[in-house]
């Protein structure tokens, strides 16, 4: 089977990581298909090509698909790319990919803003934001229908979700769970190094692009409650240097920026914070739950159906629009080792609930073979 992978879309977030485990693992299995991969930038630079088999073969995106200057040469490209390798099937990670490709299309959907109308999410935009917001889902979900044969999804309600809005066949949407990525199976992790720790200190860890649902802005509002305690917080975050200075200028001391993080060394990273801080406001799934778990963090986070149906009592939830809330959660945490000891251990035995990186990229190549087969 000659499968093409297209990751030329994906630039930030959790996509990336899924995308990067997805290629890392498969060089190990199936030797009998042929790889050809559409890398971003993003993508290409944390990917050793020289690692890999030859059914493998790389191709780099310069930019992505979803930029509109430039789509057109983009799309082009691809198009002559799929005609020279004349694939079985086409498996885009996550979309939209704003491009129809000539096989059947297998494409990853993980939008919540499409399948969740009535999200709290909408309630931290302004006026403005929610236009845009709404008329941005109206543009993605046109491309997503209109580029898309076969869909999957990382749990049941979002494909029941996903039928709802969309009114497609449930037979065409599959269900492959979400994980950690495979860099965090082994134990000799690549080294980030943090700041020396204070006296007293106690880390929050947050990964992810400052996306308007991820809600980070909320830690300047929470910040006022920790102050003068006798732990020193410090929150720990991953996102682009202007939004940083926007949102956190006078709060350098107690919000530390690291930038945008490569997935290769968020293990040490989580490794040497006390806990996973996640405010977000709405999700289909977020790696950084299982990737806590995995390095045996408590997780802190948004009492939302999301969190719960993926976390259940593995972790301590807060309301994510109510600081002082968020603010008497963190110091519980803080305060009370059992408490984390326990959550650990919950967290520990909801993991094998999960995927691994090798049985999700074995069910991704399992409804590639259907697609295939024309089982479907």
């Amino acid at each position: 089977m000659v499968i093409l992978l297209n990751t030329s879309n994906l630039y930030v977030g959790g996509g990336v990581q899924v995308a990067l485990s997805f290629i890392n693992v498969i060089k190990n299995i199936d030797p009998d298909n042929t790889y050809h991969i559409f890398l971003s930038t993003t993508i290409a630079k944390q990917i050793t090509q020289e690692e890999f088999p030859d059914n493998v073969y790389f191709y780099i995106i310069e930019k992505s698909p979803s930029i509109i200057k430039g789509r057109s040469k983009t799309v082009k490209r691809l198009d002559i790319l799929e005609d020279r390798i004349g694939p079985d099937v086409v498996f885009s990670v996550f979309g939209p990919t704003y491009w129809k490709p000539k096989a059947r299309h297998i494409v990853g959907f993980a939008l919540g803003w499409i399948t969740n109308p009535t999200s709290e999410a909408y309630k931290a935009l302004n006026f403005k934001q929610k236009i845009k917001r709404r008329l941005d889902t109206i543009y993605k979900s046109y491309y997503f229908k209109r580029d898309t044969d076969i869909y999957i999804v990382e749990t049941e309600d979002a494909k029941e979700k996903l039928f709802k809005v969309f009114n497609i066949s449930k037979e065409k949407t599959f269900v492959v769970g979400n994980t950690h990525s495979s860099f965090f199976d082994g134990r000799d992790y690549p080294e980030f190094k943090l700041l020396d720790r204070k006296k007293k200190e106690f880390r929050l860890v947050t990964i992810a692009h400052n996306y308007p649902h991820k809600n980070i802005k909320i830690i300047k509002k929470v910040l006022p409650y920790l102050k003068d305690r006798e732990i020193n917080y410090k929150f720990f975050i991953t996102i682009d240097d202007e939004s940083y200075n926007s949102l956190f200028k006078d709060y350098k001391e107690q919000v530390i920026n690291l930038g945008p993080v490569e997935s290769k060394y968020c293990p040490s990273l989580y490794k040497q914070c006390d806990a996973l801080f996640l405010p977000t406001l709405l999700e289909s799934f977020t790696a950084s739950y299982p990737e806590a778990m995995k390095m045996k963090k408590p997780i802190c986070t948004s009492d939302l159906s999301f969190a719960h149906s993926i976390c259940q009592g593995a972790a301590l939830y807060f309301n994510p629009l109510d600081s002082k809330d968020i603010a008497d959660k963190i110091m519980q945490l803080a305060e009370n080792q059992f408490l984390q000891r326990e959550l650990i251990s919950k967290g520990v035995e909801r993991l094998k609930a999960f995927e691994t990186a090798e049985s999700r990229a074995s069910k991704y190549l399992e409804v590639c073979k259907k697609v295939f087969l024309r089982e479907i």
